[in-house]
């Protein structure tokens, strides 16, 4: 209760009282104030409330702050600015509630206030970070119908969150629109338009759109100029990136970390390792000190090409300009090492890690362990294995799987079930991965039984196949000849409900064409076609081969018929058999006619084609139609293979068809030479 004559704070009071407390970060504070002012029955100004409600934001207390303006909207009613709506609309967009966001955006213009730039910037900005570009593209169009005119902030928020999302075609239309609206892009919006052309290795477009913006005017900045240096690194060449290097330096630019890590980086992964420890130098001249990622790179490129006495040298260089080493730099000189059988440095190297207190890191000797199995280096990854378990290293399930699987594709099956049963003491549980190294190795043996066995404790454990252990155990299974096996356990798969992909159809149709079961691949074809399932060429090619080998010549026509329906065009190997089939037959003419048929639709004979056809005429004396395709071998370079010049030298052997032989290109009498 005020005292008697003490001064009556009026609503003018309280709202600097609210303001003062939200500048100096005690919102917590403002809330007193707000609260004496609702029991006092003062009306407050919107514009009072937004500081406090800019505060509440800010410490995402979103219930608190909604509450306020729930409240504002009953005491100001009418007075409700769009300052106010921007603060909780975005504060709700940085909490996470997307949803809420959006409709309190909708419940504005319902209440009569009219969104600005600033409130569809918000909006639209914060729904391409979440990915919603419908939604944003929506509310675009929303905002031009109205009459608010989007500037370079909101087209860039739309660029970037298209380039995210992986559309980079509208990406660039946004760009195209902006410009054609004469809204003028600053460097973000060319960076934005360059990362999504380089993503996707349009590399050559990006180089436009930057040439574009120097002729505008804007200056590039280090990240335009690093986005097109990782586009030209991942998808273009290596003189393109040092041109544009050398260029930036030129103007003045001085590269960042990320700049000479993207040139080192693809200097490494050329095991360009002379020219890497260049840049490393040219880092320091820049006044860059290189991190241990940028000594990392340039270790492993030297371990890479063999120089251990390098790699050693510049570790220590590192480790003498006080850059910590870490796990990934020592896995490097680990591989380096035991790919150049000196074991012993190796071990010495994980020793000396575990004296700096640096504990080796699976994810990264996995990858170690890994490279050396493809190497073909198995004892030193065992080694390096049983080590890492001796200094207290516990191998995961990755990295068991990682040693198993080259010991299967090594063909060492027995070494790879014995590490498997000791995988099973550890209390690991195996997943699809592991199963599927084993039965592939068993497969690979022609051990079908022991990869039948490992398939069947697989589904016993309820550990569930993916469609690589499935199309390894069913190819398997045909190239065994065990057909029937096969067949049940292919249905089998389609009974669990096993998604099922083009690869494995192509097992399946080519195992059954292999084994002389052409009519169970008939009917699983026409199954497929009855489901629309998107079909490839080259299950067109499976089917048409099979048929025509086991002589369903009709069915074989029929199917080459249906191509064209299908949306896709008969390719070169198709052409091959179905022409081939026909000259054997002796339907020569119609030979000739589906030869130009092809042509004219745009498919090219390849070498095969021409070599098979050519061989066949001759097998029939038909010489003149032979020399016919003989001088298209010619024409397009191509060289005759194996087959063909026996042919030939049969031909020419055998004293018969004098005359045509001597139609035939000089070159080729050397085959009548004994």
């Amino acid at each position: 209760m005020a005292r008697a004559g003490a001064a009556v704070p009026d609503a003018y009071t309280y709202a600097v009282l609210v303001s003062c407390c939200c500048r100096v970060g005690r919102v917590d504070l403002a809330l007193s104030p707000l609260t004496a002012v609702l029991k006092a029955g003062l009306t407050l100004e919107a514009i009072a409330f937004t500081p406090l409600l800019r505060g509440l934001c800010g410490e995402r207390r979103m219930e608190e702050a909604m509450d306020v303006f729930l409240r504002m909207m009953i005491r100001a009613g009418d007075e409700i600015n769009v300052v106010s709506y921007n603060t909780v609309i975005d504060g709700l967009f940085k909490d996470g509630k997307v949803e809420d966001a959006v409709k309190l955006f909708d419940k504005m213009r319902d209440q009569g206030v009219r969104p600005d730039v600033v409130t569809y910037g918000s909006v639209i900005d914060k729904l391409c970070k979440n990915g919603a570009m419908d939604k944003a593209n929506e509310i675009l169009q929303r905002m031009v119908y109205e009459g608010v005119a989007p500037n370079c902030t909101v087209y860039t928020s739309l660029i970037f969150g298209y380039s995210t999302s992986g559309q980079w075609k509208k990406a660039v239309m946004m760009f195209k629109e902006m410009t054609r609206r004469g809204i003028k892009p600053d460097v973000v919006t060319y960076s934005s338009v360059m990362g999504a052309l380089c993503k996707h290795g349009k590399c050559s477009e990006a180089r436009k759109v930057f040439d574009f913006m120097v002729n505008s005017g804007e200056t590039p900045n280090v990240t335009t100029y690093s986005i097109l240096l990782q586009g030209y690194a991942l998808h273009g060449s290596l003189a393109d990136v040092q041109n544009l290097f050398e260029t930036m330096i030129e103007l003045g630019i001085a590269p960042d970390r990320h700049a000479f890590s993207i040139l080192l980086h693809a200097y490494a992964v050329r095991e360009m390792a002379k020219e890497a420890m260049l840049v490393l130098s040219g880092m320091r001249k820049q006044g860059v000190n290189p991190d241990v990622v940028h000594y990392g790179t340039v270790i492993n490129a030297l371990c890479c090409v063999g120089r251990m006495e390098d790699a050693m040298s510049q570790f220590k260089q590192m480790i003498h300009e006080g850059t910590h080493p870490d796990s990934v730099s020592y896995a490097f000189l680990v591989q380096g090492f035991c790919r150049c059988g000196s074991w012993e440095k190796a071990e010495a190297l994980v020793f000396d890690m575990l004296r700096r207190n640096i504990r080796p890191e699976a994810k990264e000797f996995t990858r170690v362990i890994q490279n050396l199995c493809r190497d073909g280096r198995l004892n030193e990854a065992q080694n390096l294995f049983d080590l890492l378990i001796n200094v207290d290293v516990k191998p995961d399930v990755v990295m068991y799987g990682t040693l198993i699987d080259g010991y299967c594709l090594a063909s060492k099956l027995d070494e790879a079930k014995n590490l498997f049963n000791a995988f099973l003491t550890t209390g690991l549980k195996p997943n699809n991965i592991i199963y599927g190294a084993l039965i592939h190795g068993y497969c690979k043996c022609g051990r079908i039984d022991d990869a039948l066995f490992m398939f069947k404790e697989m589904l016993s454990k309820e550990i569930k196949p993916g469609n690589v252990s499935y199309n390894i155990i069913l190819d398997g299974l045909f190239k065994a000849g065990r057909t029937t096996t096969a067949l049940e356990q292919y249905h089998k798969m389609i009974n669990s409900g096993v998604k099922t992909d083009i690869i494995m159809y192509t097992i399946v149709l080519r195992g059954l064409f292999k084994n002389n079961f052409a009519g169970e691949a008939l009917a699983i074809f026409q199954s497929l076609l009855s489901m629309n399932f998107q079909l490839d060429v080259r299950t067109y090619y499976i089917m048409i081969d099979g048929l025509l080998e086991s002589g369903k010549k009709e069915d074989a026509k029929g199917i080459f018929s249906a191509i064209s329906t299908s949306g896709l065009e008969p390719d070169a190997s198709i052409y091959r058999v179905m022409i081939a089939d026909l000259i054997k037959d002796g339907l020569l003419e119609e030979a000739d006619n589906l030869f130009v048929s092809m042509e004219n639709s745009g498919c090219a004979a390849d070498s095969r084609m021409l070599n098979d056809i050519v061989r066949l005429l001759l097998e029939k004396e038909e010489v003149c139609k032979a020399r016919f395709y003989l001088s298209k071998i010619d024409e397009r370079n191509f060289s005759l293979d194996g087959s063909t010049i026996y042919a030939l030298m049969s031909l020419f052997s055998d004293g018969k068809h004098e005359e045509q032989k001597k139609l035939f290109p000089k070159r080729y009498h050397c085959f009548n030479e004994d």
